[in-house]
């Protein structure tokens, strides 16, 4: 069964993840383009008489071939006929607004999100599956390999307009701490939140911890207004909804038949430490949120994701330094941690999932979050669980059910709502 499960899952994601490569490495390059001319005026600002005219020149020389790279960049994309793409790029094309263009950009890393939940359970499914800490020390790893490109070829060009001592002195006079430090706050509540999740599951039923953990759409704007920001109306009713709507999906199981509505809403006489480890991780998601709006002007993407992505991978390292050395004082070995290493599909799924839901999905969220508060963010983020539906479907036949349909359309109105301005 766990055989018949992985090559249903995996050669589906496989394929996708080919026919998906080029248009991803475009929009990289397209993203790297759009970056430096916005940092470039950015800098610009804080430059003086002869060397503010000196980056225009420049910009006056270059402009004409980066237009023109971007432009065909953008025509390579609808060339390959994903409809997704193209729905993207009409909705960048009919409104000039930065917010539509910011919701937009988190509708797509919902759905990189929503990927990830495919990918991640062909892993498993497959034989002699990693551990939770092997996985996550190996895809924060290739997530880190995936940047190394993408910021060579920023310096290459930086270095190329002869303004990369002044980029580093205006860092230095933008921001009120150092980008380390940021960075390792955003891994801080991104570990927190996993890590206290895949703890929680330990001691609490899944489907109750499904539901826990969508909580940070309720929590992410009580943080918000905590930190004396002013949540309209419409959003708290897209809080409500997009909770109801998580609590259809996760009371739908089709993996048991015992779930109910009660073993959700259970009495406070059966909340365990698991309850509380799982809203404690939600918290940590709902922080990271609000964290990054805060935040997400201030820093490069770029330089800010990759070095929180580094974090990662180190705090991953050490969880597993833990396990490694745990399972080798009981007797085991090391191999028992991934004993099915050598699968090749299995590689090229963690790769996807460290490029797309990783990598590209960290930069483009980021992005997103500059011009969308964090309190809608996590509303429009929440249609990873749609997203993840058609993908189950898609790749492998999976069908939801009525609840969850409902529970998905309640998002969605959410999602709206919450854009009304």
């Amino acid at each position: 069964m766990k055989n018949n499960y992985f090559v249903q899952a995996a050669w589906p994601v496989i394929f996708a993840l080919a026919s998906l490569s080029t248009p991803i490495r475009a929009t990289l390059q397209t993203f790297n383009i759009t970056n430096i001319v916005k940092e470039e005026d950015h800098y610009s600002t804080f430059l003086q008489g002869d060397k503010q005219q000196q980056l225009k020149q420049q910009r006056k020389q270059t402009f004409l071939s980066v237009d023109r790279e971007a432009m065909r960049k953008m025509t390579q994309l609808k060339s390959h006929h994903h409809p997704y793409f193209e729905n993207l790029f009409n909705c960048a094309n009919i409104t000039s607004s930065k917010t539509a263009k910011g919701r937009a950009i988190l509708l797509f890393v919902a759905f990189l999100y929503g990927t990830l939940n495919v990918t991640l359970r062909a892993v498993y499914a497959s034989d002699g599956a990693p551990t939770a800490s092997v996985l996550s020390l190996v895809r924060q790893c290739l997530s880190v390999l995936t940047f190394i490109p993408i910021i060579a070829s920023a310096n290459i060009r930086n270095n190329a307009a002869g303004n990369e001592t002044e980029r580093e002195k205006i860092w230095v006079l933008n921001n009120s701490r150092p980008l380390w430090l940021a960075a390792a706050e955003l891994a801080f509540w991104n570990c927190g939140a996993q890590g206290l999740i895949n703890a929680g599951l330990l001691f609490s039923p899944a489907a109750r911890a499904s539901f826990l953990t969508q909580t940070s759409v309720v929590l992410t704007p009580l943080i918000s207004a905590v930190a004396g920001e002013t949540i309209q109306s419409s959003v708290w009713g897209g809080c409500a909804l997009a909770l109801v709507g998580l609590f259809l999906i996760s009371t739908s199981s089709s993996d048991t038949s015992s779930v109910t509505d009660t073993d959700i809403l259970a009495t406070a006489s059966s909340f365990n430490q698991g309850d509380a480890m799982i809203l404690l991780g939600a918290l940590s998601w709902s922080a990271y949120i609000f964290r990054t709006s805060q935040i997400a002007n201030k820093y490069s993407e770029l330089d800010l994701q990759f070095t929180k992505t580094a974090f990662l991978a180190g705090m991953y390292g050490i969880w597993f330094l833990f396990e490694a050395l745990s399972t080798l004082k009981s007797g085991g070995t090391l191999l028992q941690l991934w004993s099915g290493f050598q699968s090749i599909p299995v590689w090229i799924i963690l790769a996807y999932s460290a490029v797309g839901p990783g990598a590209i999905a960290d930069l483009l969220q980021q992005q997103g979050q500059k011009e969308v508060t964090a309190s809608e963010s996590n509303i429009i983020l929440c249609m990873e669980s749609i997203f993840a539906a058609v993908c189950a479907f898609t790749l492998l036949g999976e069908v939801s059910s009525i609840k969850e349909v409902i529970g998905g359309l309640f998002i969605v109105v959410a999602a709206i709502l919450a854009s009304k301005q």
